[in-house]
């Protein structure tokens, strides 16, 4: 269980460095185009992914606690051979973590990665739970494969 405990912990990492960066680069230089495909520039989320739920308050918060909880008590009995599960779902909740400290201590979370290839302006942590997302899909549907393959071979 250590190495899904560090990949959280990378994930949470990289979230909130970048944010104090993007804080702090934002005060210094405002908006700014970094390439034809990026431009960082501050605006701030009281919902989850794409601004959904904005108006909903403490609500996104106290549910992203329990949604967080779920994953990481899923996570706990994934056997370890689902490893692309494993590593998925501690990528997704190293991210969601971000958010969520964001949305407890400040009461909403800065995004400020702005790109014409995703609608919407989002955040490291909003990367990391898309990516984490992916690879638990992924792992899942590999592992359902190998059981499927066992089961013919029956």
């Amino acid at each position: 269980m250590i190495l899904p405990l560090v990949f959280i912990f990378l994930a949470f990492l990289a979230d909130r460095l970048t944010k104090v960066w993007a804080a702090q680069f934002l005060a210094a230089n405002g908006p700014t185009q970094v390439h034809a495909l990026l431009t960082i520039r501050e605006t701030y989320n009281r919902g989850i992914a794409l601004g959904l739920f904005q108006g909903v308050g403490p609500l996104v918060g106290w549910l992203t606690v329990f949604v967080v909880l779920g994953m990481a008590v899923y996570l706990a009995r994934l056997p370890r051979e689902q490893w692309l599960a494993r590593l998925g779902l501690a990528i997704l909740i190293g991210g969601a973590l971000g958010n969520l400290v964001d949305r407890v201590f400040v009461g909403q979370a800065l995004d400020f990665i702005e790109t014409p290839l995703r609608p919407g302006i989002f955040n490291v942590a909003d990367v990391m739970i898309y990516l984490g997302l992916g690879l638990a899909l992924a792992g899942s549907f590999l592992q359902k494969g190998k059981r499927d393959d066992v089961m013919r071979d029956a």
